[in-house]
This record gives structure tokens, sequence and C-alpha cells, in this order.
């Protein structure tokens, strides 16, 4: 036997056995990773198998509250100057991209531990609650979100009671181009009137705002018209937000203002029911400052004047809070917060106003 005889031997037989081997072997499932999706910003992943992206948020908050015995700004009313609130929440974006624009549905769930004071829920209970939802296709908006009407309040974390802030169920269609917007919207009025509105109501609110986002600067002028058990009214709100990085980054001045019909009191005071008095205005100043990157505080201002009506006389009153926050790590904050809330001016001699503070902590992700 040549050696070459020998070498030719020898590969067939690791051929014939590595053949058996190999069909022995099962075939492995391709295996379908999550990958990231960039097309929407961070934090957003394919879902596997689909072109749709999706992100996932959320926080978890713990607040300790101080206030005025038997006179709680933040709701009930007990012996105790102290109560303990949690509160934690998780939102849902799904994005995708189609030949009508861009795709987006969002879902937010929150849930919150406060006593008698619980989202619907009795004493001891605890709920978990749809906070909002919406489904977005190009400049069609449908779902419970805030009204295009409504710009937003101060930088406090509470203490902007006397302005627009209405959730409602609504469709809307909105517009922009080169920083500047339009939208209008109709709701279902029982979200905002409640028990101020008629059992024979047959209009939605209409509202509409024009919107600028500049680099420095945005802003909002507002209208809205609504009919209540009152009668019908209209209201105008104007808002604009500086941003004022050249003291520090991140400094912020928010100015607001709005007027409404007595009828369509909320256009203008969320603390302000329909024909209470007369007409409505109320204004809002509220300064954001960071003293350090992880270390900022913030000032508000608030004042309502309800004009005379048939059912109780004009009055005025103010409010006013700050804060200090302390974020030493990403998505985590520890704070407090002191607020004071001025009698009406048509109060009775002696009567005190509302003083409340809270001490929260909160991680967000």
């Amino acid at each position: 036997m040549t050696l070459k005889t020998l070498l030719l031997g020898s590969a067939t037989a690791f051929a014939v056995v590595g053949g058996a081997q190999a069909a022995d072997l099962s075939v492995a499932e391709p295996v379908d990773y999550v990958r990231v999706c960039d097309a929407f910003g961070t934090g957003f992943w394919y879902i596997p198998g689909t072109d749709t992206c999706l992100a996932i948020h959320g926080y978890v908050q713990f607040d300790a509250n101080f206030h005025d015995a038997m006179n709680v700004y933040y709701g009930g009313t007990h012996s105790a100057t102290w109560d303990f609130v949690t509160e934690a929440g998780v939102n849902f974006t799904a994005k995708s991209m189609t030949e009508f624009g861009e795709l987006t549905s969002y879902a937010d769930f929150r849930g919150q531990s406060n006593n008698a004071n619980c989202k619907g829920g009795g004493t001891g209970s605890y709920l978990a609650y749809l906070d909002s939802a919406y489904l977005q296709l190009g400049a069609l908006k449908a779902g419970r979100y805030g009204s295009v009407y409504d710009y937003g309040g101060g930088y406090n974390w509470d203490w902007s009671d006397f302005d627009s802030d209405a959730g409602a169920d609504q469709v809307s269609l909105s517009w922009a181009m080169s920083g500047f917007g339009v939208a209008i919207g109709i709701e279902d009025p029982r979200d905002r009137w409640g028990t101020d509105l008629g059992a024979s109501y047959s209009m939605p609110n209409i509202v509409g705002a024009i919107t600028a986002s500049q680099a420095n600067w945005d802003g909002q002028l507002s209208a809205g018209f609504a009919e209540t058990s009152f009668g019908s009214g209209f209201g105008v709100q104007a808002a604009i937000s500086l941003k004022l990085d050249a003291i520090a980054a991140g400094d912020a001045l928010r100015l607001k203002a709005a007027w409404a019909q007595s009828e369509t009191a909320s256009f203008a005071s969320s603390s302000a029911a329909p024909y209470a008095g007369g007409n409505v205005w109320s204004a809002l100043a509220s300064f954001q400052h960071f003293w350090t990157p992880q270390l900022s505080s913030a000032v508000s201002f608030d004042y309502q004047s309800i004009g005379a009506g048939t059912i109780v006389a004009a009055f005025t009153q103010w409010q006013a809070a700050a804060n200090l926050v302390w974020a030493p790590v990403a998505g985590f904050s520890a704070g407090v917060e002191v607020g004071y809330t001025d009698p009406v001016s048509t109060a009775p001699a002696g009567t005190n106003g509302v003083w409340g503070g809270k001490v929260r902590l909160k991680r967000s992700f």
C-alpha cells in the first residue's frame, strides 16, 4: 500500500463519519433579535417581526404632604397636618411610517394610593386608571389627551390651579410648518363641564389654537366656544415660554393669561364654576432656574379675578409657590415645594389662607 493510497482512504473515512454526525444534528431555528429603532428618537425598538417601533416609559413617585389642619390644599379634610401619597405610571408609544404619514398610538396608565382621595376609589382603595390614550395618523388625532385649547401650567409640581387644564375625549386636526402650526378640535363637553352641562346638551366644545416653536421660545394663542347649562360663551388664552440659557442652561420663563365669559369660566380658570360670577380672567408667571446641572428651583405666581354676577360678588385671589429639586443621577430627583393661596377678597375678616408643602422622591425611566 502506497502512502498516497493510505491518505486517500483516511480522508474518505473522515468524510463518512463527519457526514453521519452532521445528519444527527438538528437544524437551529433563526433567532429574531430585538433591534434598536432610531427613526423616532431614543428609547424605541422594533417589535420583533414588524416594522413598528415601541417605547416604554414610566415613573414611581412618593409624596409626603404637609398642610393646614382641617384646611387641606391637597385634597380631603382631616385633623392631621400631614399625609403620604404614592403614585406610579407607565406609558407605551408605538410608531411606524405609512404612506399617509407617521402612525402613532399612545397609552398612559397610572395608579395612586391616597386613601379616601384615591382616584375613583373609597377609603383604603387602590385604583389604576387610564390617564390618556390616543391614535394619530398624520394630521388626525383622536382619543383622550390634553385639550387643544390648553397650554400647560407653571414649572412647579402643584399650585397652578387658576389656569385652564382639562383632558378630554376629542378629535383634532393639526398642521405645522417652519415652526408654526394651527390646530382645531371638537371635545366631549362632559369632560370639561361635568354637572354644569345640561342634560339636553347637543354640541361639542369647539377649540382651536395657533402655535409657534422657535429656537429660543414657543407660544400659543387659543380660543374655545362651548355651551353649558348656564348658556353659551367663549374664552381666549395666550401663552409664551422663553428659553433663558444665557442665564444658565435649562432656565426658562413662562407667561400666560386667559379671559372667558362667565358661562364658560373653565376656559380661564379651573377653580371657577360657570356663572359663579361675572367674566373671568387669570394670569400665570413661572420661572425655572438651574443653580447647577443637578440643582434647580421653580417659582410661580397665579392671579384670578371673577367679576360680579347673579350668584356671587366679585372677588380676586392669588397664590405663590417655590421649590428646590436635586437630581443627582439621571432619572431620579428629590425635592421640597411650598405654596400659599391667599383667601378670596370677599372672605370674612380673619379668614386664613391655605398653605401647603411637600417632599417628593421620584424615579423616572
